[in-house]
């Protein structure tokens, strides 16, 4: 087995090595002002038949990696425990805000109209659904049996997603492989989301503050870290647990795009872009923010539910040449 492998080895670094003698040897054939590849012999003017024309799409995947120190936290990192990803959210009790950054990774589509002008749109997504569960004590069993372990199923939904979508009008200019590109239009921009509660113990008036997982029961004194639970007792609710929390909401932003770069067609339909993009302009609009809890009221002697509101909403204008990124994409036209 051994003296196969070697031999194999052996086989495919000779094929390898004759292959480049005979590139280079033929490669000394070609006529100056030509360019050969594995199959075919190019000459300048040929190059030129791979620029887009009318009626030509382009599909392409793009990278901005200056997002990447803007990122919002919509998803667990890889092996974050989910239920610290939910508790994170204890420490986000204000609203949440976007800057104008392009997404870290997007799709993106061309539409060319004729040689130099073109509709272009991006989208990029980020987002998650996590539905965490975990055990805690069946009160009612316990309450019959002192000695029961009985457990029931405490839940926490939590959505949060962002997207964006641009739409611009890009111009290319230039001949040969190496073009020039600039692009001029409008982004819009999403990000939020909430959280769900489910109990398996259900508020009575016999039992006023069931066993709860403990990321949804307030903090024991003198803790450092917050919960969920930062319920304040009022209207003769004592204790109270979050049914919904909206502290974040959804902020929408709508603003004006603009970059300018190169584009290289490398060979047949696949293109290399880098652009330095920027949005000097952007309206951003928060809505209404709060959260809902449950609890036993003395004054009314049944559960009820308190909407905590944490803003009526909010709006922002975002201005200047600082919200800045580098656009790297590989594109493919046909």
């Amino acid at each position: 087995m051994k003296n196969l492998l070697k031999v194999s080895l052996l086989t495919t670094f000779f094929l390898a090595t004759a292959s480049t003698v005979a590139l280079a040897q033929e490669y000394q054939t070609v006529p100056e002002g030509q360019r050969m590849t594995c199959y075919h012999v190019y000459s300048k003017g040929d190059a030129q038949k791979f620029s887009p024309k009318r009626g030509d799409w382009s599909v392409g995947v793009t990278f901005n990696p200056a997002t990447l120190g803007y990122q919002l936290k919509m998803q667990p990192k890889n092996g974050e425990y989910a239920g610290a990803f939910i508790a994170d959210n204890a420490t986000a009790k204000k609203q949440m805000f976007i800057l104008s950054q392009d997404p870290l990774a997007a799709v993106r589509v061309r539409y060319y109209f004729n040689e130099s002008w073109a509709l272009r749109m991006t989208l990029g997504l980020n987002g998650s659904h996590v539905d965490y569960k975990e055990y805690v004590q069946d009160d009612l069993a316990k309450a019959i049996d002192p000695n029961s372990e009985n457990k029931v199923v405490d839940n926490v939904i939590s959505n949060l997603n962002s997207g964006s979508l641009a739409v611009a009008a890009q111009y290319m200019a230039g001949k040969g492989s190496l073009k020039f590109i600039t692009g001029f239009g409008l982004v819009y921009a999403i990000a939020g989301g909430g959280l769900n509660f489910n109990y398996g113990n259900k508020i009575t008036d016999l039992n006023k503050v069931p066993s709860s997982m403990p990321m949804t029961m307030p903090p024991a004194t003198g803790a450092k870290d917050p919960t969920l639970n930062d319920f304040q007792s009022t209207l003769g609710i004592a204790y109270g647990r979050p049914l919904k929390r909206y502290n974040v909401g959804y902020v929408q932003g709508l603003g004006i795009t603009a970059d300018m770069g190169v584009e290289w067609f490398m060979t047949g339909r696949l293109s290399l872009t880098a652009t330095m993009t920027f949005t000097p302009v952007m309206a951003i609009w928060q809505p209404k923010t709060y959260a809902i809890y449950e609890g036993f009221s003395s004054r009314t002697g049944k559960v009820e539910q308190y909407n905590s509101l944490v803003s009526p909403g909010s709006h922002a204008w975002l201005y200047g040449t600082e919200n800045i990124g580098c656009n790297l994409s590989l594109n493919y036209y046909f």
